[in-house]
């Protein structure tokens, strides 16, 4: 997908098609003589590409006038807006000239042309001051459309490019001031679906706490209260998700990380020690408490359960120096 430079390429007379409802979220941009721009699919987790779409017929699609930057898909999940939506953003500081906005493709809801109604407004206002927001989910021909190379994502994309790593921790660092205590564990327990939490959080938090960290629950918080508190730990602890990806972006050079895996899927959390080593430089010591699933009942497995031991739990935290 992306190499060392990603590239750009500006199309006159694009045509966009929106997201379908079939296949793997089929989308992207095509060039005025029907041919498809390879750069504007979208990698998404597993290691899978968006599907090609049709072309939209030009003499159905909706007129766009004026110079737009292709931001790709509006991922409403947290953690794959931050992997699959903010990729491309890098090329804003490098236009010679700002767009006249910047367009996004969501999924599901019907919008015609119009403001992109996203949960995550704050953190795009902050990478892309100024710059107007579009949505759309159906075909336009948009006169000049600038389309970037996703430069940070799932997989081989976690680590971004240079360039991105760099765009994207000095404009959050710009937005978003330092604010909390050095001693941060990121918790789970408060979030729904049994699916999302981890076994025996509760007692973590109890030991955490009296190691003297804050127990925090980010999606309890507004995203600058979530960057000031990533920002200011200098000891980041707790299980893999999505908070992770956005603490790695900000989290100070040398910051100490013990990130507790949560589930079976080791290549993920592996991920995110690859993320925190290329953005901050973070020694990151990966917590591994989960029980063999050879030792998982009939039960545990068919609810997908990841029990853990607490006695190993807190012994990996000691020798890694977090309690």
């Amino acid at each position: 997908m992306s190499g060392p430079t990603p590239t750009l390429e500006e199309v006159r007379d694009a045509l966009v098609a929106p997201v379908l409802s079939e296949g793997r979220m089929a989308s992207g941009v095509f060039r005025n003589d029907g041919s498809f721009v390879e750069a504007s699919r979208t990698l998404l987790s597993r290691g899978r590409l968006t599907d090609t779409p049709p072309c939209p017929d030009p003499a159905r699609a909706r007129a766009l006038t004026g110079r737009y930057l292709f931001a790709g898909l509006a991922r409403d999940h947290f953690g794959h807006f931050l992997l699959e939506s903010l990729g491309r953003l890098w090329a804003v500081p490098t236009l010679d000239r700002a767009p006249d906005g910047i367009l996004f493709l969501p999924r599901g809801a019907e919008r015609p042309l119009g403001p992109l109604v996203c949960q995550h407004a704050a953190l795009l206002d902050a990478l892309c001051p100024g710059l107007p927001l579009l949505a759309t989910t159906e075909p336009l021909k948009v006169e000049h459309l600038i389309v970037p190379e996703q430069a940070f994502g799932h997989q081989a994309l976690i680590t971004a490019t240079p360039a991105f790593r760099r765009f994207l921790r000095a404009r959050l660092e710009a937005a978003f001031p330092v604010e909390g205590p050095e001693r941060l564990y990121v918790s789970r327990s408060r979030l729904r679906g049994a699916e999302k939490l981890v076994d025996g959080e509760a007692r973590i938090e109890k030991l955490m706490r009296k190691a003297g960290y804050e127990i925090f629950h980010p999606e309890r918080h507004d995203i600058a209260t979530q960057i000031a508190r990533y920002r200011a730990a200098r000891w980041l602890v707790g299980p893999d998700g999505s908070a992770f990806h956005l603490a790695a972006c900000v989290v100070a050079p040398g910051t100490r990380v013990g990130l507790i895996q949560r589930r079976y899927r080791t290549e993920v959390v592996h991920s995110f020690v690859d993320q925190f080593a290329a953005f901050a430089q973070a020694e990151t010591h990966l917590i591994n408490p989960l029980l063999p699933k050879s030792r998982l009942s009939e039960e545990d497995r068919a609810e997908n359960l990841a029990p853990i031991s607490f006695r190993a739990l807190s012994r990996q935290l000691a020798e890694a120096g977090f309690l």
